[in-house]
Parts: C-alpha cells; structure tokens; sequence
C-alpha cells in the first residue's frame, strides 16, 4: 500500500515545459531517489523487533508539507430578527456553545517536515509549524473589530537524542496543553503560549516526562479563539513539569506541577497589578470505557500568579476593576474539577456530557461556578442527523450576582459520518435560554439583544470543520 501511495505523489508532480527539460528531469530523479529511500527506512524500522520498538509512539510523516485548521462561521438572527448574541452566565469561564457562537473564527496550520536523506538515515524528524487565527465578530454585541494573530510559530526535533529516541525537542510559539471541553470550548488547562522544552521522555515502558519554560502570548484573541474583554492580559513566567502516560488501571493518568511569577504592571493610569508567585498542581485521567466510549477527569489547584492554569495573567473574576486601583493576586486560589463523557459513534446516538465545578477566591470575594451539560446526537443515516444540546450554568459570588443559565438547542445536521465529531458538519439551529432574574445577573446575559429579560431566543445557520 506505501508503495502504491509513493507512486501516486511520484506521478502527480508538476512536469513543468520549459527550456530546463534536463534539470527538471534531474529535480525529478532526486526527489524519487529520497522518496524511495524514506520508503526503505520506513519498512526497515517497522521490520525491528517488538523490544527495539517498545514506546515509539511517535509517527514519521510520509509528507514534506502538511496543512490542518479549524474554522466555524455562519450567520444567527435574536428573537427579534436583530444579529444575535450568545448567551452566557455571569462569573463563568464558558457557555455552551452549540447554536450560541456568534463570531467566525479561522485557525490555518501549516507544518514544514525536513526529509533529507541523512536524517532519515538517522531517523530524526525536524519539522517548523506556523498557526494563524482570524476572528470577525457577527454578534450583535460587536463590541471589538475583526483580529488576527499568529497562535504557533515554533520548531521541533526528535530523534536527535540517541537514548530517547522518542524524545521532542522544541522551542518557539506552541498551543502547549491546550486542552479543551468541546460542548462548552472549555481550555481547562491551556499553557499555550512562547517558550521552549522537551516532551516525550520515556521513563521506563510507557511513563513520559515533560519540562517546558513558558510565558503568556499577549495578543488580543483568548484561547476559544473570542477578544479579551480588557486590558488585563499579561506576560508572566512559568515552568511545567509532567509526568503522564502513566498507567492507573482504568486508564492514563497524566500529573503536572507549575510554578509561576509575574513582575506587576499597570492595566491603566490610575490602576495596578502586584507582584506575584503563584504554583498549581494538577491530575488528569483518561479512560476508555469500552472502544467506543471515552470518558476524561481531571482535578487542578492553583495559588497566585499560577491560579487560572494559563501562561497569561487574565483579569479576576469578581472584582470592579476601574474601581479597584490596586490588585494583589498573591491572594487568590482556585480549585477546578472537571469530567467529560464521549461516545465517538452513533449506532444510533453519540453523545458528549460535561460537568464543571470551580471554587475561585479573588482576595475579596468566593465565587462558586457549577456547570452541567449534555449533546446527544441522533444518526438518522451516515449524513443526517440531529442534534440537540443542553446547558446549564450555576454561578454564586458572595457578595455579588447569583443565578442559573439554561440553553437549549436543536440543530438538524449534515455530516459525513454517524461519528460524534464528523467533520465538516452544516447545520442550523434554533436556541432557547432562561436565566434568573436576579440583581446583575438578569441584564448580564446578553445585554444587548434582551437587556433586563430573562429568556431569550436565536436562530441561524453554522459550519465548524477541522482536518
């Protein structure tokens, strides 16, 4: 089958007619000759013994140029015909997002592999990759412009390490841990951001250890891929230790400890940041349940310039802060459990279930946020199907708003695939949300579409694709 696969790539180079027949034919000639040897080191590696092999992990590219993304768009109308807005709870880290995103978001990857011969012969991969996100608003709370930026611009090399073959070595601009909850977009733990390190290191069978140095990316796009609200985003210095792979009996389990400092700044004139340490541990187990079911938990604590989880400082949640003229973060603390539940294939229901709980002390207030949501997905054949979501969104801060979001959608799709996530889907949708009508939670929903309402409605289309 390689063999077949080679000679498609080999036939379908561009045969240029111009006066350069000799030198193209030579160009020809060269690329079949490093395409024939990467071939042989290929099925030489894949012909070595079962303890030679034990723990690489790690797949060689048959590919110099690789492109992969992610991108949603579509257009959704309010209750009253205006743009929408999503809807989302007070005091929480992220919304449901089914029939409830209301911008277009780009990410395009491209990755560069380097396939000389005398890498190949020493079987070392070295490859750069560059990632660029876009994001325009269609929100009837526009309240920022259309953005880029650039997420990934970093180099790896593995295999260079003679004892750990399987060893990455890495430096630049990556989304490092960049680990979400897909119903909600959820980054519950995201260390993306400039730094370098290695990853990959076996100890023993299957036990991996990681180390990286990071530092915030200060751009104006957060990790769901949505503007920052303010100008309380800063650089900060982490280190990350991981020990993952590792087998707990019903699953990986996965440890991490951070520690982190951030040098004080001013977000305003009149407005400071203290000077932080901070430190965070965390554990995250992945289980198969059967082969087609998944489920993953994980546990986080946090303290200081290290509480949210993330290489960039972010504004705390909870604190007025034209009004607050000096934060100190050293006091803060986090403590975040999280557990979500996949199964991969309709036959004739996938389904994704999430549950979040997060304690956050702010120095000055307790906020409680509770987040329980669930996405069956009914497979009427291998391309249609139907989808509906529900969501709800518990937050209490102590001497502040207290309230529950609920959203409810239905989306009819169109996918190829009975899988949970079959990409590229086409939908649309039709979103239903009822909140409380408490002091500062009623008219934080969606302010602009329904003000001082507690229910309200959107409908529109959508296409979300990644490859």
């Amino acid at each position: 089958m390689k063999k077949i696969v080679f000679a498609l790539m080999l036939t379908a180079t561009p045969l240029l007619a111009d006066e350069s027949t000799e030198v193209l034919r030579k160009e020809f000639e060269a690329y079949k000759a490093t395409a024939e040897a990467r071939l042989q080191s290929i099925e030489k590696r894949e012909g070595r013994s079962e303890a030679a092999t034990t723990g690489e992990s790690w797949k060689r590219t048959m590919l110099g140029f690789e492109f992969h993304g992610y991108f949603r768009a579509g257009l959704g109308a309010n209750g009253e015909g205006d743009a929408m807005e999503a809807f989302k709870a007070p005091n929480a880290e992220a919304k449901y997002r089914l029939g409830n995103e209301a911008e277009t978001y780009i990410e395009a990857t491209f990755q560069q592999n380097f396939l000389s011969r005398e890498l190949m012969d020493d079987d070392v991969d070295f490859f750069t990759k560059l990632t660029f996100a876009y994001v325009t608003p269609t929100s009837n709370n526009n309240t920022f412009d259309t953005t880029t930026s650039i997420r990934e611009a970093y180099a790896g090399a593995r295999g260079v390490w003679d004892a750990k073959k399987e060893a990455m070595f890495w430096a630049g601009n990556r989304f490092y841990e960049h680990i979400d909850i897909h119903i909600n977009d959820f980054f519950f733990r995201d260390l993306a951001g400039f730094g370098g390190g290695v990853d990959d290191v076996l100890l023993g069978d299957d036990l991996k250890f990681a180390m990286a140095w990071l530092g915030g990316t200060i751009d104006e796009l957060s990790s769901s891929g949505t503007t920052y609200e303010n100008d309380y985003h800063f650089n900060k210095n982490m280190v990350d230790l991981r020990l993952y792979d590792m087998d707990a009996g019903i699953g990986k389990l996965a440890l991490n400890a951070d520690i982190a400092y951030f040098g004080g700044d001013d977000f305003s004139p009149t407005n400071k940041v203290e000077s932080s340490a901070g430190w965070a541990v965390g554990a995250i187990l992945s289980s198969a349940l059967n082969e087609n079911t998944a489920n993953r938990f994980s546990v986080q604590y946090g303290v200081g310039a290290a509480e949210n989880f993330k290489t960039v400082m972010t504004a705390p949640k909870g604190i007025d802060l034209p009004t607050t003229p000096v934060i100190n973060t050293e006091d803060i603390t986090r403590l975040r459990i999280t557990d979500d539940i996949v199964i991969k294939t309709g036959s004739p229901i996938s389904l994704q279930a999430a549950t979040v709980l997060e304690h956050y002390d702010n120095g000055i207030d307790t906020i409680d946020w509770i987040s329980l949501g669930a996405r069956p997905v009914y497979h009427f054949n291998k391309y249609f199907s139907l989808a509906f979501e529900g969501g709800a969104d518990y937050t209490n801060q102590e001497n502040g708003p207290e309230g529950v979001l609920g959203k409810f959608t239905l989306a009819p799709q169109i996918q190829p695939g009975r899988g949970h996530f079959a990409r590229p889907v086409i939908r649309a949708f039709a979103t239903y949300a009822v909140w409380s009508g408490s002091d500062d939670f009623e008219s934080n929903v969606a302010p602009v579409s329904y003000g001082t309402d507690t229910q309200g409605l959107s409908f529109g289309v959508q296409m979300e694709a990644w490859w």
